[in-house]
């Protein structure tokens, strides 16, 4: 069930968040910065206190009130609802379900992988992350795809410098994907973060085009995720609204992220990695 079923409250909250994003464009970098390094461990820590609602009978609308009633605790503001027409705070996905699944009262199956999204924003700056989590029950294969893209997080990570081509952050993520015979998904990536949540440069976690010159800069916080799933290549949008994502083979994904901040000598990670 959707919390934010009336009109009148997916629009309250669609203008709180509208005015508080407003509020951080208008904030120097080195302000928002020091933010986010402020918030992305909270979030992380958050994720963990999710990770024992994973379990068989659990569901993502009672993550989606339990994330809330902390957001409300820390004074953060739930930033995807109401975002080009989104309307849901905490989406939750199962198994096949990329990203982006409004979260529903249905119970988790027994063996399955739930990706968990936080995305919000205090008055200073926007904080986000998203983790998959393998129910008791998992599959092995579940559990290994889940371990695939933990180790490609990692490796992405470790390629964070300034002066650096960002090409190499995708490169390193595919070259553990395709060792492990895990497929990337191509249709959703990373991205830096700053006086808009979303901004360029996008933060592919793939292979992009070796002629591609974008170097990282020192002071940009990039959120690396690594989006793949098991089987062929492919995912589908679900109509009507197409915010959800499906494997195109009904195969398993995981989604994982992390906000990184670019040094002149390497990097630092500002999310803590919810293992």
């Amino acid at each position: 069930m959707n919390i934010f079923a009336t009109e009148s409250s997916l629009e309250n909250y669609a203008e709180a968040n509208r005015a508080r994003a407003l509020g951080i464009t208008q904030l120097d970098s080195s302000t928002i910065l020091a933010e986010e390094a402020r918030l992305a461990p909270l979030a992380s820590d958050l994720l963990l206190k999710v990770k024992p609602m994973i379990r068989e009978g659990g569901s993502g609308a009672a993550i989606q009130r339990y994330v809330l009633t902390q957001f409300e605790r820390y004074g953060w503001l739930p930033m995807l609802v109401g975002y080009k027409g989104y309307t849901a705070a905490v989406p939750v996905s199962v198994n096949s379900q990329v990203g982006n699944a409004p979260p529903i009262d249905t119970p988790f199956p027994n063996a399955a992988l739930v990706k968990v999204e936080l995305v919000a924003a205090s008055t200073q700056a926007h904080v986000a992350q998203v983790w998959t989590f393998a129910t008791a029950n998992a599959t092995e294969q579940q559990r290994q795809l889940l371990a695939t893209a933990r180790s490609a997080l990692r490796s992405g990570i470790d390629q964070v410098r300034g002066g650096e081509p960002l090409f190499n952050v995708g490169q390193a993520i595919q070259e553990v994907l395709d060792a492990n015979q895990a497929v990337a998904i191509h249709e959703l990536a990373g991205y830096a973060m700053g006086q808009s949540r979303v901004q360029e440069p996008q933060v592919l976690g793939y292979k992009g085009y070796t002629n591609d010159n974008t170097l990282m800069q020192p002071g940009q916080v990039l959120n690396v995720y690594v989006i793949a799933k098991a089987g062929a290549f492919g995912v589908r949008f679900q109509p009507p609204d197409f915010w959800t994502v499906h494997t195109q083979d009904g195969a398993d994904s995981v989604m994982l992220s992390a906000m990184v901040e670019v040094t002149v000598d390497g990097h630092r990670l500002l999310s803590r990695l919810v293992d």
